[in-house]
């Protein structure tokens, strides 16, 4: 017989269950809440492993701002303090006497209360052992702990000339003379063999570097250069070769240390015809502004019975023509032409 219930029964069922639905609900509320507030906080994402160089990067660019905001208090240095740098004097314990100064035209430093300090010529531990005894000898601090660091970045270093990418470098470090003409983007193919450096320093004392492009002689590559110098590659030198040679013209001494006059009129071409060779002339520009004309027997050169001569630049070679010579070629041709008629209308 099937069951039959009346509502009576079923209601309060009903509300038991209801009421046990309610209190679950709130049960879950006050579990779930704290993950709520948590979920609202700002975390930062997590980043896969594979795909952690670029947080990383973000991190080290982060990193390098804030590093680019430190004042720069250089560095340590074996080479000497030159006029127009800037030291960093640090004094543990004593900041009245920890200061950033330019080395003056002199070579010196104002030191507060020392005075004028001459730092130029020492390094770093020389200028650390002066400075010291000052302190010390005038009771200023009894035992004086300084530091002394030189900002390379302060004083560039001018690069001119024939050179790929000229301007102004402050190069890290100890600077050398290749790493400079490095950084400035090599040489052109018109470079000469000469370097000349100069400064302010030393001004009208200019220092002419002897330098070889090909690089076979190496022995001024690691030449040092002090902030404040200038660096101008010479372009190669011209000469100028005349008369009496197939191409006349100006030509470059850039193939040889040492071109000398064969070489160069071998580069013209060689001597024409109808040649004076006993009277080739080298004319020469002296320091003054003065030339002098040198001659020469081209044929004893080629010979090997002479001295082949050095040419410098702007040297002008002029191979004089010979006009005994040309006119006996040209009486010979003359007669030549005339050989074939007289042969014929003559009948013995």
């Amino acid at each position: 017989m099937p069951i039959m219930c009346s509502s009576n029964i079923l209601g309060p069922v009903v509300k038991i269950n209801l009421r046990v639905r309610r209190g679950v609900v709130a049960v879950a509320v006050l579990l779930l809440s704290p993950l709520v507030f948590m979920g609202q906080t700002q975390l930062p994402p997590l980043v896969p492993l594979a795909q952690g160089g670029g947080a990383v990067t973000g991190k080290l660019e982060a990193g390098a701002g804030a590093a680019s905001s430190v004042v720069n208090v250089g560095g340590l240095t074996d080479e000497p303090i030159f006029p127009g740098e800037t030291v960093h004097i640090t004094v543990f314990n004593a900041p009245d006497f920890s200061i950033n100064a330019q080395v003056s035209e002199n070579g010196d430093i104002p030191l507060p209360i020392v005075g004028a300090v001459h730092l130029a010529g020492l390094n770093s531990a020389g200028a650390e052992k002066l400075l010291t005894s000052q302190l010390k000898n005038l009771n200023l601090i009894k035992d004086p702990h300084v530091t002394v660091t030189v900002d390379s970045l302060s004083t560039g270093i001018t690069v001119l000339g024939e050179v790929r990418d000229p301007g102004i470098y402050q190069p890290p470090g100890k600077h050398l003379l290749s790493d400079l003409i490095a950084a400035a983007g090599g040489m052109t193919a018109n470079t000469g063999r000469v370097i000349e450096i100069s400064n302010d320093r030393t001004p009208g004392k200019e220092m002419d570097i002897p330098w070889d492009p090909t690089m076979h002689n190496t022995n001024n590559y690691n030449l040092p250069i002090h902030p404040g110098d200038r660096v101008l590659v010479k372009a190669c030198g011209i000469a100028y070769v005349g008369g009496h040679v197939a191409k006349p013209g100006a030509y470059s001494l850039c193939g040889s240390p040492t071109m000398t006059l064969s070489e160069v009129i071998s580069m013209a071409g060689g001597v024409s015809a109808y040649t004076a060779e006993k009277r080739t002339v080298l004319i020469r520009t002296q320091p003054d502004g003065t030339k002098t004309a040198m001659q020469f027997d081209l044929h004893r050169i080629l010979m090997g019975k002479e001295a082949d001569p050095r040419v410098q630049e702007d040297d002008i070679v002029y191979v004089t023509p010979s006009p005994l010579k040309l006119a006996t070629s040209q009486a010979i041709a003359y007669a030549l032409t005339l050989a074939g008629p007289l042969i014929y209308v003559y009948h013995p």
